[in-house]
C-alpha cells in the first residue's frame, strides 16, 4: 500500500509540475509563476559565471575562464520601453570638463601592446567589471582585459570608445595612459537616452584626450554624475551589449553601494529560521560521508564564491545564491549524489542540494545544519522535505535553494508557518 502511495505521488508531481520561465528581448529577467508543484521543492534555475577575481582586486574577463556551461545571466539592468527623440535635453560639459573640444588624443603613449585589447574582450571585461561592482560596491583596483592589466581609469577610456565605436562613430582601441580622477563628486541618478549618453561618452572622452585624466564628474540632463557612477553606467550599457548583440535604448543612472553586510532585525523573526542557543559548533564544521567539506573542488568554489567578502552574512548570501541558480532541480528519494556529486552534475534534488549548501558553507567557514520536515507547497501539497540551516551573528537562517523564490533566510515556495520539523542534524540519516 505505502508503495502504491508513493508512485501515485511521484505521477502526481510530474502531471502537475509547473515551472518559472524568466527571458525576454529586452534583458529584463522576469519570473512568470504557474503554480510551482513540488515534492520536496522544485525550480528552474538558470546558471551563471562567478568572477574572477585575484586576491589583490584584480578582475579577470578572458573568454577562455568562462566554461561553456557557466554562463552569464541576461542583464537585468535596462529596459526596452524608452525610445530616444529629439527633444532630449543636450548632454553638456560642466566646469570640471573644461576645454572639451579636444584632440585627437595622438599626444598619449601606448600603455602597453594592446595584446588581446579588442572588442569581444572590451565586453567580456565590461560584464565582470558590472558584476564585481554589484558584489562588492565599489570599483576594483584593475582590471584585466586579454592579457592587459589596467587600471579602472584606463578601461573606462577603453569602454567609452568602445562604445562610440559601436555607435558608428571613428574610435581606436588602443590603450592609453589615463590617470584617475583627483576629486571625484556628483550624486546624479536616473535615465539617460541612448543620443543622450552617446553625447555624454563623446564629451567625456574629449576631456581625457585634452587633459589625460578622467573627470570628476559629467553634467548631463539629470545633473552631475560622478565618475564612478558613469563608469557603472557605462559598464552595464557594454553588458547589455554582450548579451543582446545591441546597445540599450537607454541607461538608468545608479550609485555605487556597498552590499550588505548583516540581515535584518525582521528577518530573524521569521519561522523558518531558529536563535543559536549556545551549543557548540563543531559537528557543524565538520565533514560527512555526503558532505565532502574537504573536497578540493569544494574549497575552491568556496573560496571563490567568498573571495573579497568579510561578513558571514554576504559569504553565506554569495554561497546560497550561487547554488540556488546554478544547480537545477530532480526529483527523487534521499541522496543520490552528495555534495561533490551534485556538483559535478550541476542537478540534485533537496536533500543533494542541501548536501552541497552545507558542504560549502562549512568550508567558508560557517556553521551549518540540515532540516527534515513535512512542508506544504505553494502548489497545496504536502511533501517530506530537506532544507539547509547556516549561522549567522545569533541565528540559524534557513537556506533552500530548491526554488528561484527563495532567499537566504527568506523561504516562499512552502507554508513555513504550519512545517512540522521532524529532525536537526550535523549528518543526515539518510
Amino acid at each position: 500500500m505505502r508503495l502504491v502511495c508513493m508512485l501515485t505521488a511521484c505521477m502526481l508531481l510530474m502531471n502537475t509540475a509547473g515551472y518559472a520561465v524568466a527571458a525576454d528581448d529586452t534583458a529584463l529577467e522576469v519570473e512568470m509563476e504557474s503554480g510551482q508543484s513540488l515534492d520536496q521543492c522544485s525550480s528552474l534555475n538558470e546558471s551563471y559565471s562567478e568572477d574572477m577575481v585575484d586576491s589583490d582586486g584584480t578582475l579577470y574577463s578572458g573568454a577562455d575562464q568562462l566554461s561553456a556551461d557557466n554562463t552569464e545571466p541576461p542583464v537585468s539592468v535596462d529596459r526596452e520601453a524608452y525610445t530616444p527623440n529629439t527633444t532630449d535635453k543636450p548632454v553638456v560639459a560642466d566646469a570640471d570638463m573644461e576645454n572639451v573640444s579636444g584632440n585627437s588624443g595622438s599626444h598619449f603613449q601606448a600603455a602597453g601592446d594592446n595584446s588581446g585589447v579588442n572588442h569581444a574582450n572590451i565586453l567580456s571585461a565590461a560584464v565582470n567589471l558590472r558584476k564585481y561592482i554589484e558584489t562588492y560596491g565599489k570599483l576594483p583596483s584593475t582590471v584585466s582585459v586579454g592579457s592587459q592589466k589596467l587600471t579602472v581609469a584606463q578601461f573606462f577610456d577603453l569602454m567609452l570608445r568602445d562604445l562610440l565605436k559601436t555607435a558608428g562613430k571613428s574610435a581606436s582601441l588602443t590603450v592609453r595612459s589615463v590617470q584617475a580622477a583627483p576629486n571625484p563628486a556628483g550624486s546624479a541618478t536616473g535615465e539617460l537616452s541612448k543620443s543622450a549618453y552617446i553625447k555624454l561618452a563623446e564629451n567625456v572622452l574629449k576631456f581625457i584626450n585634452s587633459n589625460g585624466r578622467a573627470p570628476n564628474y559629467a553634467s548631463s540632463s539629470i545633473g552631475r554624475i560622478s565618475v564612478d557612477n558613469l563608469i557603472y553606467a557605462v559598464s552595464r550599457i557594454l553588458a547589455f551589449h554582450a548579451d543582446n548583440g545591441r546597445l540599450p535604448n537607454y541607461v538608468t543612472v545608479k550609485k555605487i553601494s556597498a552590499t550588505s553586510t548583516a540581515p535584518s532585525s525582521s528577518l530573524k523573526k521569521r519561522p523558518e529560521n531558529d536563535p543559536y542557543s549556545g551549543e557548540s559548533t563543531s559537528r557543524y564544521l565538520s565533514a560527512t560521508a555526503n558532505c565532502q567539506v574537504n573536497d578540493t573542488a569544494i574549497r575552491s568554489l568556496a573560496a571563490s564564491l567568498t573571495s573579497g567578502l568579510t561578513s558571514a552574512w554576504d559569504k553565506a548570501t554569495a554561497i546560497f545564491n550561487w547554488v540556488r541558480d546554478s544547480i537545477s532541480y530532480s526529483f527523487y528519494y534521499n541522496t543520490r549524489y552528495g555534495a561533490t556529486g551534485t556538483l559535478k552534475t550541476r542537478t540534485g534534488n533537496c536533500v543533494d542540494h542541501s548536501h552541497l549548501l552545507v558542504a560549502l558553507f562549512r568550508a567558508a567557514g560557517l556553521a551549518a545544519r540540515y532540516v527534515h520536515g513535512t512542508c506544504t507547497f505553494t502548489s497545496g501539497n504536502t511533501y517530506g522535505h530537506v532544507w539547509a540551516q547556516v549561522l549567522v551573528g545569533d541565528t540559524w537562517y534557513a537556506a533552500d535553494a530548491t526554488s528561484s523564490r527563495n532567499s537566504l533566510g527568506a523561504v516562499s515556495s512552502w507554508n513555513t508557518a504550519t512545517a512540522k520539523i521532524k529532525g536537526i542534524y550535523a549528518s543526515l540519516p539518510f
